[in-house]
């Protein structure tokens, strides 16, 4: 029988299927194919049938610099809003201390996690105006090099670059308005770089490993140990072009890039970044949707895993980093 755990995701892109195309996260979307490439992964609805307990929703902009990146990203935060504010199973998360709210309500928590610092077009003291919309964290970059630092893959991508000066000034300000450092998308040396100045745990939302498949976008053990010193926390993408280098694989390769990072670096340090909705060319070959996220765990089971430590993977490492119940290390 299939054992219900309660996800808490990382990053999922519904919003941005709003904005292109009126997606309602409040109905319930047919599932797709199996493999289910590009959207129609997630709604609420459908996260509430999955048992999510709680997930980051990404907060989208073409990604270079520009004013109309910082509107968009208002605008998106808005549409979040009015969600929570007509549906009752689920609940805008607005503070650390609200995700455990949202689980003793029993409902799903949301909150923003906004995709790049390019919306901020270089100004740094928006950075004030940002926490005041309250999301869980900023990815310093996506797909395009900003002031603030260089991506993995995409336009500007290289492997010499790291963190600006701007940068180094952005992430302390990041932390002193209770956001989370979020370093997916960011190359080794940004990784690397953030990690030595960060004073709080950092993020990888969404993301594979080298250590199994060497991918532009996946992380080296560098970077995992360097992520996992700081206290955080890696969710692994549910993208098989990025974990195995090819459309069609199963689930199975998804928990083969978390006991990667398990094995190397603890247990405490391993989530779930499904990146359903990211217009990923493909999900795994055995899901159609956010409700299949079960698949993962009973393979984690079936790999002999016990249900607690399941239930950290699943949600409970992801939660304890949103809700600043991290642990000491």
């Amino acid at each position: 029988m299939t054992q219900k755990f309660a996800p808490v995701d990382l990053h999922v892109d519904s919003i941005i299927q709003q904005r292109l195309f009126g997606y309602n996260m409040t109905r319930r979307h047919r599932p797709g194919m199996r493999g289910q490439p590009l959207f129609w992964h997630a709604d609420i609805p459908r996260m509430v049938e999955a048992n999510y307990a709680g997930a980051c929703l990404g907060v989208h902009y073409f990604p270079w610099e520009s004013e109309a990146g910082w509107r968009e990203m208002n605008r998106q935060i808005d549409y979040l809003d009015e969600v929570v504010a007509q549906d009752a199973r689920v609940m805008r998360v607005r503070s650390p201390e609200d995700w455990a709210e949202a689980r003793r309500r029993g409902v799903i928590g949301l909150a923003p996690g906004v995709e790049g610092a390019h919306m901020l077009n270089a100004k740094l003291e928006r950075v004030a105006e940002l926490a005041a919309r309250r999301p869980a964290y900023m990815t310093l970059t996506h797909f395009c090099k900003n002031a603030a630092i260089t991506p993995a893959m995409g336009r500007g991508a290289n492997e010499v670059d790291g963190l600006t000066e701007f940068g180094r000034a952005l992430v302390g300000a990041l932390e002193d308005a209770d956001i989370l450092v979020d370093l997916a998308h960011v190359n080794t040396p940004g990784v690397l770089d953030v990690c030595k100045v960060a004073r709080r745990p950092v993020l990888c939302t969404h993301t594979g490993v080298k250590g199994v498949y060497d991918h532009a976008r996946n992380i080296s053990d560098a970077e995992i140990d360097a992520i996992a010193q700081t206290g955080g926390v890696i969710g692994v993408i549910f993208a098989p072009g990025f974990l195995a280098g090819k459309l069609r694989a199963t689930s199975s390769v998804v928990v083969d890039h978390l006991e990667y990072i398990i094995q190397r670096v603890g247990i405490r340090h391993v989530a779930i970044g499904s990146d359903y909705d990211g217009w990923l060319p493909a999900i795994p070959s055995d899901q159609r949707d956010c409700r299949d996220i079960h698949i993962v765990s009973n393979e984690l089971i079936h790999r002999g895993y016990s249900a607690e430590q399941v239930a950290m993977i699943m949600g409970e490492n992801a939660f304890e980093m949103l809700s600043r119940a991290r642990p000491e290390f």
